[in-house]
């Protein structure tokens, strides 16, 4: 994964909290932990959502 230094503004109290949570050092250990958490998450549902197809009622539940 390639890093790149960023100059950002960032809600101090939410990363001292995330960083309590994931017990980690650094707030650049908590907030790479959550963004990777985070892409990981997109990556799923991307790929369990991608050949879901459709889910049609009326077929199912027929008269």
């Amino acid at each position: 994964m390639p890093m790149v230094r960023k100059t950002i503004e960032l809600d101090q109290d939410a990363i001292n909290r995330i960083k309590a949570a994931l017990n980690v050092k650094t707030e650049k250990e908590a907030i790479n932990l959550v963004l990777q958490r985070f892409d990981t998450d997109i990556l799923l549902s991307d790929i369990t959502f991608k050949d879901a197809g459709t889910f049609d009622f009326e077929t199912i539940f027929e008269d």
